[in-house]
């Protein structure tokens, strides 16, 4: 875990924690993308321990993560399975804001949106993606005259998740398109109201999904105007990720395309 803290306009102070996961269950595929190895972890604490101890500072503060969507449900589902309530704190999707302050960029992934404002980090290091994250957000904040980055989501459209103990509300930031040829009207599968909600956007289904099946949401997704590809690629505009998500969500981050998770695409869809 990474962590980058903002005081007075500036990123103060950065940390990095190792985290020893259940029984010490590793994927060569995990190895391959973040280069944390068995060793590394072998004498360090289980998510709960770290999470006591960063629980008075994360506590009612402003998150900021790029595709929070993803480090989010990472949250809830690790507080899930150790059975602990994760910390009520607000929180900022960094893509969702480089999306919207930056629009003309070729993709918003950590790295390019750094190039762009000249951030020399090390990506996929957890503390330096961190600090790389919170740079983002200050350039924003500072590019449309914000003081204080909790007003920065209503200067660009966006609205704060959060999360508590007790609920989730999905981070929303405002949809810009793309730059691209045009597409045939998608089919819309007949039993399903059309309500445009995703006039335009191409979206992608990876993983499992425990609500309904993978052809299901298909339908539900042409049937709000949206075009559902099969691969992830610079047209994609977003990911649906659920369990045993692999190389499509891979590629969606690194890419900087929006990811959501089963629960934020139904809170999407739902009405």
């Amino acid at each position: 875990m990474g962590l980058a803290w903002i005081e007075d306009g500036q990123v103060a102070r950065v940390e990095h924690h190792y985290i020893r996961p259940p029984g010490m269950r590793f994927a060569p595929f995990n190895i391959g993308f973040h280069g944390i190895r068995p060793e590394d972890v072998e004498d360090a604490d289980e998510f709960p321990d770290l999470l006591e101890r960063l629980r008075p500072t994360l506590q009612g503060a402003l998150v900021l993560a790029h595709n929070a969507s993803f480090d989010i449900s990472v949250i809830r589902r690790t507080c899930e399975h150790y059975d602990v309530s994760p910390p009520g704190f607000d929180y900022m999707c960094t893509v969702q804001v480089a999306r919207g302050v930056w629009p003309n960029l070729p993709s918003h992934k950590l790295n390019v949106v750094c190039g762009h404002l000249g951030v020399e980090f090390a990506h996929h290091d957890a503390a330096a993606d961190a600090y790389a994250c919170g740079q983002i957000a200050l350039a924003a904040a500072a590019l449309n005259g914000v003081t204080h980055l909790r007003d920065l989501p209503g200067r660009i459209g966006m609205a704060l998740g959060r999360l508590d103990h007790a609920s989730y509300m999905p981070s929303q930031g405002p949809y810009v398109p793309r730059s691209r040829a045009p597409v045939a009207p998608p089919h819309v599968a007949p039993t399903v109201v059309s309500r445009g909600r995703l006039k335009g956007r191409t979206i992608v289904f990876t993983g499992q999904l425990a609500s309904m099946s993978r052809n299901e949401a298909q339908d539900r997704a042409r049937g709000e105007g949206g075009r559902v590809a099969g691969a992830v690629s610079q047209s994609t505009d977003l990911v649906v990720a659920g369990p045993g998500a692999g190389s499509k969500l891979k590629t969606a981050t690194e890419l900087g395309i929006q990811v959501m998770t089963e629960d934020e695409w139904l809170a999407m869809v739902a009405g």
